[in-house]
């Protein structure tokens, strides 16, 4: 028996001793693993700052003056004064365009002299009138006699009321025949001279007020959906370098411009200073959802597990699980609102999904 049971003893042993040197060996290679690092680009990682950000709708487009006015003539005569040129700056009420007003004025003396002629025919009809009638009582004079007489008092009535008309239109011609500024303003254009015989209807000047400008802009239709009245949009203007000039969206057109796919958008800017011109070029950004002093990752950076949104931050140079709140969401810059997580905290905002929690990691040239 005893000679049966040291063989049996001795391949036991050899068996332990063979389970152990590969269990030590898997044990070193575990650990061994387990001191291997990921090594890290620098563009996998950012270090979370503080910023301003907002999404931004590009605009174009001229500026042209708000309130602008073109004077045409309301009569027929020639111009006897015109003593404002293009440049000139003009105030409420100055005179612009003065006409000759003789014939304006022979116009309204003749149609008062014809409604004094009706007048006197009128109390002469109204007499046999009322001769025809007092006639007719007395059986004198007949029905139709005193009918015409009265139908002859109707027809001068109606006669008077459409010279009063003339007579008024010809007083407004006479006053149509100067013409003053209604508000302050830049004389504009001018395409009449001094001594001009016009007619009716020409165009004699545009006067401006540059106190206040718009930019008529067009905006894509997919990017409209961004755009909402009273907005602030930064605006650069041709001729004035390094300098920016604040305006507001006052006016969104309701429809598309046929064939251009874009909506028309109306910017106005105060025109205090004066330095703007109608005409000028200029390039605007519209910034839409605008946050000052946040933290904000690349939407790659969030991850999401049964626990919510999270994101890997590089601590001791291992990654840790960190959870975040979500707030606003800027689709154009690809980036997210976070909260959470500290200034300065380094975070992976690479896609590598399979990065997780526990992981050594090292950040080149760190």
């Amino acid at each position: 028996m005893t000679t049966t049971a040291r063989p049996t003893f001795a391949i036991l042993a050899v068996a332990m001793a063979m389970a152990i040197a590969i269990l030590a060996s898997t044990g070193t290679a575990i650990a061994q693993d387990k001191q291997s690092p990921v090594e890290l680009a620098q563009a996998d990682v950012s270090k979370a700052v503080r910023q301003d950000v907002a999404n931004e709708v590009r605009i174009a487009g001229s500026l042209t003056p708000i309130r602008r006015s073109t004077l045409t003539s309301r009569v027929s005569s020639t111009i006897l004064e015109l003593p404002v040129q293009i440049g000139d700056v003009v105030r409420t009420g100055d005179l612009l365009v003065r006409f000759d007003t003789e014939a304006l004025a022979s116009a309204v003396t003749a149609r008062k002299a014809e409604i004094d002629a009706l007048n006197a025919q009128i109390v002469l009809a109204e007499a046999v009138l009322e001769r025809n009638t007092t006639l007719g009582e007395r059986g004198a004079a007949s029905e139709a006699t005193r009918l015409e007489a009265q139908a002859n008092v109707l027809n001068l009535r109606a006669q008077l009321r459409s010279k009063q008309a003339e007579v008024a239109d010809a007083e407004r011609s006479l006053a149509y025949a100067e013409l003053r500024a209604e508000f302050d303003g830049v004389v504009a254009a001018r395409p009449v001279e001094q001594g001009q015989t016009v007619p009716l209807n020409t165009e004699l000047m545009t006067i401006v007020d540059l106190s206040r400008m718009e930019v008529d802009a067009g905006v894509p239709t997919s990017r409209i959906p961004l755009v909402r009245l009273k907005q602030l949009v930064e605006l650069s203007v041709e001729g004035f370098p390094g300098r920016t000039f604040t305006g507001e969206v006052v006016r969104i057109s309701p429809t598309a411009v046929a064939g251009s796919r874009a909506v028309r958008v109306f910017v106005a800017i105060n025109n205090d200073e004066g330095l703007l011109r109608g005409g000028m070029f200029t390039t605007g950004i519209l910034k839409v959802d605008d946050q000052k002093g946040v933290i904000a990752l690349p939407a790659a950076s969030i991850r999401h597990d049964a626990e919510g949104s999270f994101v890997l931050k590089v601590e001791g140079g291992v990654l840790r699980r960190q959870s975040v709140a979500l707030g606003t969401s800027w689709t154009d810059r690809n980036l997210v609102e976070v909260s959470g997580i500290d200034e300065g905290d380094v975070i992976v905002t690479a896609p590598l999904p399979d990065l997780v929690a526990g992981t050594p990691v090292t950040i080149e040239d760190i």
